[in-house]
């Protein structure tokens, strides 16, 4: 039997006059988001299949999905959204914000504890926030300072005004840690707690890493099982319990497998272009083309090996009236993009070496550029939307370079055009904004025209197969899944 999730997508905003407002009781386990319900009987193990290399030194602030679907059972943030899109509790017990929207005041839970037994403080919020990588995505894009005041309460000054509770602070960015004398990672207070049978360097290269239920908590000890995506059918007749996967084989082989249950997660991902010629080109006041649903469904068919859509509007970026100046999220002044006039050389379309997604987008703009626009209909609509996609002196071609490599080129526009990827439903669309906007400047040269600058390309969405009867699993906003264990029922 395939089970069917339907997540209702719509905002659900928590009212705020700028007096304190306290939560319900943490309410991490909302029934309506258990996707696959929780067996009568806990098994013994779960093992999940990996398909991205982790390492347990980048905890919690993740680098690839391997490493979200682990230090999310791990970790935990003030605040979650669930998949309703409501606000819930996390280890903040209440939030309160000033008149002016700016500083927000959180006071965390009393029973809120590491592994260790030891209570989480404002001061451990404070610490982890302040040491995250630093990164487009990370905490200081969203605030200007936080600090604590005694064991409990935390006061975050905001870059812009929130009259909501700020929702990027569920987003694992936000995860709370503390380092330990006793263990060699950072101490967590999620629902599961690393096995101390893996402490030491050489789990940074184990094929599975092992967590096990925290607090004493019933429930199963769950296998994170590094795995490779070539034998991606062969593990679920074998050692893998649960997968998440986009692969459009495994999904249907998945499916008329009686003993598996097979469902569809939210479209999570909408993949754009970013182009330097086309900003170049609404700066001097140009025009330029929009995509048509005939290009994007084509790309969604022909391109991507993944389950995918041709991205339609609404977008979130093109309802950004409630944000204020969005390019104010670039303190300094926005760097010209150097790309749009590069003389020497090929025009690259550039892609993160490790989106496997993006680099297929890429390659297939780099064929429809080539491509006769007279006899092609996709090849019109994309070369219309970027200028000088087409033709030129220097060819166009699809290039993949290494994280730092795109994203420094991507923050400076120092490239003809890029693959990248933004959430589909943010939960805070203005901080979306602003993200994205760190992440390439020169878009904020565009100001109010900012909405103009991103070409969609597709949509693209996960789907959970896991064996019957074997582990209970709930999902929130984001598609991030856990393992339900006696923890999180009680909650």
């Amino acid at each position: 039997m395939i089970l069917k999730a339907i997540f209702v997508v719509t905002f659900i905003s928590l009212a705020s006059c700028g007096k304190r407002h306290v939560t319900r009781s943490a309410m991490l386990f909302t029934p309506q988001c258990e996707i696959v319900p929780s067996p009568g009987i806990y098994a013994d193990t779960v093992a999940v299949a990996a398909f991205y290399p982790i390492d347990l030194e980048y905890a919690p602030w993740a680098r690839n999905a391997g490493e979200r679907r682990l230090f999310g059972h791990l970790y935990e943030t003030l605040i979650t959204v669930d998949c309703t899109g409501d606000v819930q509790a996390g280890l903040a017990a209440s939030w309160d914000r000033s008149v002016d929207g700016r500083r927000w005041t959180f006071e965390v839970q009393k029973s809120a504890r590491f592994w260790d037994g030891s209570p989480v403080t404002a001061g451990d919020v404070a610490w982890s926030w302040r040491n995250a990588p630093i990164d487009p995505g990370t905490p200081d894009a969203v605030f200007d300072s936080v600090a604590s005041d005694g064991e409990r309460t935390l006061h975050v000054y905001l870059k812009r005004p929130h009259w909501d509770v700020p929702r990027a602070f569920s987003a694992l960015t936000f995860a709370v840690a503390k380092s330990s004398p006793d263990s060699d990672w950072l101490l967590g207070s999620g629902p599961y707690a690393i096995a101390q049978s893996q402490q030491g360097p050489s789990v940074n290269y184990a094929r599975a890493i092992v967590v096990h239920p925290a607090f004493g908590a019933r429930g199963p000890v769950v296998r994170f099982v590094e795995s490779s995506t070539s034998d991606a059918r062969d593990l679920l007749t074998g050692t893998v319990d649960v997968m998440i996967t986009g692969d459009p084989a495994v999904i249907e082989y998945a499916s008329h497998q009686p003993h598996l249950d097979t469902v569809a997660l939210p479209w999570n991902k909408t993949y754009v272009l970013l182009s330097t010629s086309r900003v170049r080109e609404l700066l001097w006041g140009g025009t330029t083309g929009s995509v048509s649903p005939e290009l994007t469904d084509g790309l969604a068919r022909d391109a991507v090996r993944i389950d995918a859509r041709g991205s339609r509007s609404p977008f979130w970026w093109e309802a950004l009236e409630k944000c204020g100046e969005v390019s104010d999220a670039v303190s300094k002044l926005p760097p010209f993009p150097r790309g749009a006039y590069s003389s020497g050389g090929s025009r690259r379309i550039l892609f993160d070496l490790h989106d496997p997604i993006a680099r297929d987008l890429a390659e297939r703009i780099v064929a429809l550029a080539a491509t006769d626009t007279a006899i092609s209909r996709e090849a019109m609509a994309i070369t219309s939307a970027v200028p000088d996609l087409a033709g030129g002196s220097t060819r166009v071609i699809a290039e993949g370079v290494p994280t730092h490599e795109f994203r420094s080129s991507l923050r400076d526009g120092d490239d003809f055009a890029y693959v990248v990827a933004v959430l589909r439903e943010p939960p805070d669309r203005c901080d979306e904004a602003a993200r994205l906007l760190n992440r390439a400047q020169w878009l904020a040269a565009l100001g109010a025209d900012f909405s103009k600058a991103p070409v969609p390309l597709v949509d693209t969405r996960q789907h959970v197969i896991a064996k019957r009867e074997k582990a209970g699993l709930i999902t929130d906003w984001y598609g991030n899944l856990l393992i339900v264990n006696g923890m999180l029922q009680k909650r």
